[in-house]
Order: structure tokens, then sequence, then C-alpha cells
């Protein structure tokens, strides 16, 4: 088989990022914007040793399940690369996804314990709490753009159906200021122009805060920042300067309050978070809340437990427990999130939390010195927990480990590992980002007794 050769294949299961995967004389064949069930007609594009990348010619025998994305950019975006998808169909192959990795990655049989049914998001639109988006000059007028997937190539979007209403409506309304001030976009190939980014932050009473990434100094960003304060719903305006050749991040310093107040508050049932324009916080606000009440639940604190909360972050999942233990402990090796979450815990006067500062996998055998632990919870980054402190939790006497992942790859090798002497209670996956492929995740871990215990 070769580039630009063309076959009939029969899409057999859905891939982790979204793609149709089928199988040509026993060699995997990936296909962008297949659907499990459907007959492609498909012309190869990159040949390995392993595998297959092929495009579709034409689709023989389209899924029932195929809808038509509602999204004028899906072809080009690549952002939502699962709208061709009905959406209840797309929660029955998230849970596939998460069953099918944990067949791939583990010795464990997914029948052995319960992966439940996808946690359905109540918004499928307009749930994005944040966005960041590179500004750009096409055809004379200023746009914030995304880039085509696996190319250089910009997308111009005058509105994502994925980001929440009021965000779209301030960057069209901030763009028009800055083209009104003759404020330019910033060119990183050149090292000329203004206006790099546009950071936006809502929380769910639309309460917005703005940040102005600069790639060039200019006197015209005090009247942008005076007029986008008047806008309806923007409470603070900061900016940030970053021109860096490479596109390597979207902050340079460190924030710069120009205009109103410093942050918004976001709430999660009765516990307020202060959101700053670099804070962490979960995209879908309201998705995040039924995360938190999963947790919870899974936890079973009976206001006698004390709790861990690795990874913690801005405190968000320790905080949101704390009413049901007896005390909350939270490692966050980022120093701004420590300084976060203990500002967290003071505004909800809850005295019985505490974050300290430091890697997880070298606080935790230090602090399993000074106290035990009844239940942890962890919330890594995609790349899962680390070694050493995969080791911390198999030599400690923790009862109960709830995981919280955002990448089933490493979720299913991390409790692979810790199968040695927990066994896996449950798995409940949840759609925190409709419209894509990634699947959440809450994993409930048993401490098995044995006679040494």
């Amino acid at each position: 088989m070769r580039e630009k050769d063309n076959f009939i294949l029969d899409i057999k299961r859905l891939g982790i990022n979204g793609e149709g995967i089928g199988f040509y004389n026993r060699m995997a064949v990936f296909v962008d914007g297949a659907i499990p069930g459907e007959g492609h007609n498909v012309e190869v594009i990159k040949q390995d040793s392993k595998y297959l990348l092929a495009k579709t010619i034409e689709i023989k025998r389209p899924s029932k399940d195929r809808v038509n994305p509602s999204c004028p950019y899906y072809t080009d975006c690549g952002g939502c690369n699962v709208s061709h998808i009905s959406y209840d169909k797309m929660l029955e192959f998230k849970k596939e996804i998460v069953v099918e990795t944990i067949s791939r990655y583990t010795s464990l049989n997914p029948r052995s314990f319960e992966i439940k049914n996808t946690i359905p998001s109540e918004d499928k639109f307009h749930y994005r709490n944040r966005s960041q988006l590179a500004v750009k000059s096409v055809d004379g007028r200023l746009t914030v753009t995304m880039l085509k997937p696996n190319s250089n190539s910009i997308v111009p979007i005058d509105s994502c159906l994925v980001q929440k209403k009021r965000i779209n409506t301030l960057n069209r309304e901030i763009l028009h200021i800055a083209e009104n001030l003759g404020i330019s976009a910033y060119m990183a190939k050149f090292g000329r122009g203004i206006l790099r980014y546009i950071i936006l932050r809502v929380n769910e009473k639309d309460e917005a805060l703005v940040c102005f990434v600069i790639g060039e100094k200019s006197n015209k960003l005090k009247e942008l920042a005076k007029r986008t304060i008047e806008l309806p719903g923007v409470i603070g305006v900061y900016e940030s300067f970053n021109d860096a050749k490479k596109e390597v991040g979207f902050f340079g310093t460190d924030p710069k309050l120009l205009e109103g107040d410093s942050y918004i508050i976001e709430s999660l049932g009765k516990i307020q978070y202060r959101i700053y324009p670099n804070t962490f916080f979960q995209l879908n606000t309201k998705q995040a809340k039924a995360m938190m009440d999963i947790v919870l639940r899974a936890c079973k604190l009976s206001f006698k437990e004390r709790v861990l909360d690795a990874y913690s972050g801005v405190g968000a999942i320790g905080l949101y427990l704390a009413h049901m233990a007896k005390e909350v402990v939270g490692i966050e090796y980022n120093k701004d999130a420590v300084e976060a979450a203990n500002e967290n815990a003071k505004i909800n006067k809850i005295k019985n939390a505490k974050f300290l500062q430091g890697d997880a996998a070298l606080l935790l055998p230090k602090l399993l010195e000074e106290m035990t632990f009844d239940v942890v919870v962890v919330d890594p980054p995609r790349t899962g927990l680390e070694e050493a402190f995969i080791k911390s939790l198999l030599d400690s006497q923790i009862k109960r480990i709830i995981y919280v992942s955002c990448n089933p790859a490493t979720l299913a090798k991390d409790i692979e590992k810790l199968s040695i002497t927990y066994k896996v209670n449950s798995i409940t996956p949840l759609d925190m980002f409709p419209q894509t492929a990634h699947v959440e995740t809450i994993t409930t871990l048993v401490r098995v007794e044995t006679k040494k215990d």
C-alpha cells in the first residue's frame, strides 16, 4: 500500500482523538471525520510501518448518527472535530473510548467493575468560559483566528459556537474599538504590531476579565482599556507583554491591571473562587459542578476523614469537599495557584483546608510521616501521576483514591500500576467538552485488604 492508493474501508471504532479507525490487511487506518459502522472510499495520505493515515474520497455507507455540523468553520478549524456525530451517540462513543483504552493499556477486565454511562453536559454549545485567540489582520480588518490542524494557516473566526456568547460579542466589540484607534495586529515574524492575543474570562453571571497580550508597547492601549471597561459585563482589563518570535505561550510578562477590578468570582455550589487572567479553572463551569458532586459522593465523607487534594490547583476540588471532611490538605507545584487556593479558603471562611507548595511526588512521603490520610483525590495533568507518587500511594495505608483524569490513556496506565494494592470500583466518564473527543473521567479505587493490613 502506497500514498494516493484508494480502497474501501469499514470503520470499526472511534479513536481517542475522534478519528475513525478501520483495518486494511490487519493494519490500522485512521480517517478523520469517519464514524464507526460507515463504509468509506479512502485515499492513503501517509504510510507508516504500523499504520496508515487516509482521507475520505466518498462515504459509501453513511451512519444514521451522522449530522451536519452547525459550525461554519468546522472543516477548517478542527477544534470541534466530532460535530458530525449526533450528541447522544457521541456520549456512547466516549464511554467506548474509556473501555477500549482500559482494554488496550491494562491487564484489567473492564467488565470486572462498573464503567458508567457518560454524564452529558447541560450546555452542548456556548459552554467555554475562557478564550485566548490570536489577533490577525485579514483583508485590512482585525479578526481573531484559529490555526488549521497540522498547518500554519489561519482561520478567521467571527463567532465560535462553543465559546460563551458574551465572549464572542466582546471579541467583536474590542476589535472594532481597536480598529478605530488605529491599533495594529502583531506580526511575530517581523516583530512589529501591537495586539497579539485577546484573552477573555467570563463567569456564569456574564462578568468578564479582558487581557490584551501585546507585542509592542503603545499609548493607544490606555485608551483601548478605557473604552473596553465601558463595555457591558467587563469589570477588569489587563495587559501582558509578549514579543517572543515563536508562538510558545500566550502570556509574556505577568498580567498588569489597567482598569477596573482585578478578578471575577466564579461559584461552584456555595464555594466561590477568584479568577484572574491566568488562573487555571475548568472551562465548562456547569459541568465542573457536576464533576465536583461526583467526586464528593465518591469520597464517602462523614466529617471524620482527612483528605489529600493532590495537584490541587486553586483549590477547586479540596474546598468543595471541605464541608464534609475533618481536614483537607492540598499539594500544588505552582506557587501562584497555592496562593490563590489559600486565598479562596479565606474568602469562603473555610478553616479546615490548607494548601502547600511543592512537587506532589516529593511532598507526599514527607506528609505521610507526619499524618495519615483516609482519602486521596488526584487531578494530575495529561501526563498522569509520577512514578514516585504512585509508589508512595502503594506504600501507604490510604483506603480510597479518587482519580480525576482528562486523559484515558494515562489513567489506564496509572490504574494498572495501582492495581497491585487497589482495585477499581467504578469509572464515570463525563463530557466536559461537547463537540470534541475529549473525555473526563472520575475513577474510584479502594484499597484491597490483605493479611498484612
